[in-house]
């Protein structure tokens, strides 16, 4: 469910990490060096590939590029991907243009954007279907060159220093730039390949709504980044200087990240389950990332490390004499995006079959559900994360897959959707029993509440085996940040069973 994160993530620190991709603390007009580095990308104690990135001069404009590709294994499959983004700015650091392609499974995303009479447009492309947003620009706002610029002016190699910058990413949105905020911590040894060499350690970290994404720099005495961290979904994300012979050696990839991620519960939950109250803790740290409250679920928070969730299966006598309309809920439930493309002429056709005869509301959400969890026949890991219509057409993938068609044929009957990303309960996943897993399933607004389906497990009535973590409408521009939450929390995660108590069938 989360690969597309993880991947974004490493995109992201390789895009902080231009700006500090060349000699500093030259006065403007001289910074300017031509910038060429090779990386290795490690997850976890996997070397799961490479990185290039350059930075020239060109016809008076600044052309910086990173391309990185990678390969990860889930549940014991192997998913490639491979990433290039590019930005244009002046010599000034104002911003030009960006664009960017990412391969993952073999399903193309592009995304490209310009300045034009002070706005930003974007424009994305996934499979069949194209967006074109714009946005007011924020000349604060910096993209490579520009941060680069800024990170030369700043004393990196002095520890206890703050900085704040904004900072344009197209993984959160372009809609508005992301505030960064820079730490020094001043000079330590470290050990790179075989060398000892001491390097300027900086911290870098981006706040969102939903929560922050830190990177650790090394930094040598001129200013270059000769290591970047991460942790991202448990696993330490670690992005090494080296030769290109060395960047693109081959290794065998130990870690199996879904297979790193599952939680071991103490006891086991009751199919039907009316009622259940999880401690969900880490073990350092402030537990941060849980936020959802809703009908079906309440939060309490013992202390900084410790939140109580009660979970409450779905009433459906409550949901039957509930009142509401879709127009209740915002447009951006109710109409197409990149990735719930529910305007596509398949997912109309496929809407209309899987919901025929359906006398409510109600019935037709459970068509909707029981179709998908039958139409998605190739149930398996291999897809890193598609739009509903490539599902539509592929008939494969896992949870997050059901869940954006389930969303889609949903919104193509009228009916708001959302998808919602938590940890599930499940007695047995690949060997382990009494497992909590990171999941997506899909939630219907029905007569004024959302309610949960999950077509991945055949649940038209979800038991109380589940916390939420985020429901999102998966608008393209905050896929990142809405899967983030719970990024940061895989693999840090522990869960307790306090109480589970069974009900009976409505």
């Amino acid at each position: 469910m989360l690969f597309r994160v993880i991947t974004q993530s490493i995109g992201l620190s390789l895009f902080l990490l231009w700006g500090i991709l060349a000699e500093a603390k030259q006065p403007d007009g001289e910074g300017f060096q031509t910038m060429d580095r090779w990386y290795e990308v490690y997850l976890g104690k996997s070397k799961v590939g490479f990185a290039h990135s350059t930075m020239k001069l060109e016809n008076g404009e600044v052309l910086s590029e990173s391309i990185f590709e990678m390969k990860i294994k889930r549940a014991g499959q192997v998913i490639g991907m491979k990433v290039s983004e590019r930005t244009r700015e002046t010599i000034g650091g104002a911003i030009l243009g960006f664009s960017g392609e990412m391969l993952m499974a073999g399903i193309p995303i592009t995304k490209k954007g310009w300045v034009e009479s002070g706005e930003i447009v974007v424009q994305e492309k996934q499979f069949f279907r194209e967006t074109t947003k714009r946005y007011p620009l924020d000349s604060e706002g910096k993209m490579t060159w520009g941060l680069l610029k800024y990170i030369r002016q700043i004393d990196f190699g002095e520890a206890g220093r703050t900085y704040d910058v904004l900072v344009y990413s197209p993984d959160f949105g372009m809609a508005k730039p992301t505030k960064a905020t820079i730490r020094t911590k001043g000079g330590e040894k470290i050990t790179l390949g075989q060398k000892e060499q001491i390097a300027f350690k900086t911290e870098i970290e981006l706040g969102t709504k939903l929560g922050s994404m830190k990177t650790t720099n090394w930094l040598d005495e001129q200013g270059i980044a000769v290591r970047t961290q991460m942790n991202m979904g448990g696993l330490e994300i670690d992005i090494r200087q080296a030769s290109q012979a060395e960047a693109k050696k081959v290794d065998s990839i130990r870690n199996d990240f879904l297979m790193d991620t599952i939680i071991s519960l103490d006891a086991s939950i009751p199919k039907n389950a009316k009622r259940s109250i999880f401690r969900l803790s880490v073990p350092k740290g402030k537990l941060t990332g849980i936020s959802y409250e809703g009908n079906t679920q309440k939060l309490t928070r013992i202390d900084e490390k410790t939140i109580e969730v009660e979970v409450l299966a779905e009433d459906w006598l409550a949901i039957r004499k509930g009142k509401g309309h879709p127009a209740q809920v915002d447009r951006e439930f109710r109409e197409p995006n990149i990735l719930i493309d529910s305007g596509d002429a398949l997912i109309k056709n496929l809407a209309q079959g899987a919901g025929r005869g359906a006398g409510n509301v109600f019935q037709m959400a459970e068509k909707l559900c029981r179709f998908v969890s039958l139409y998605v026949s190739n149930k398996n890991f291999s897809v890193g994360f598609a739009s509903a219509s490539e599902v539509a057409r592929k008939r494969e993938g896992d949870c997050t897959e059901h869940g954006i068609l389930l969303a889609a044929l949903g919104r193509a009957m009228g009916i708001p959707s959302r998808v919602v990303t938590g940890i599930v309960y499940v007695d047995e996943f690949k060997g382990v029993e009494n497992a909590m897993v990171y999941h997506m399933w899909t939630q219907f607004f029905l007569r004024g509440r959302w309610v949960n389906f999950d077509s991945a497990m055949d649940k038209v009535r979800c038991p109380a085996d589940r916390i939420t973590l985020f429901a999102s409408s998966l608008q393209e521009q905050t896929l990142t940040e809405s899967l983030l939450p719970a990024a940061e929390l895989m693999g840090k995660l522990t869960v307790k069973k306090i109480t589970a108590s069974k009900s009976s069938d409505q």
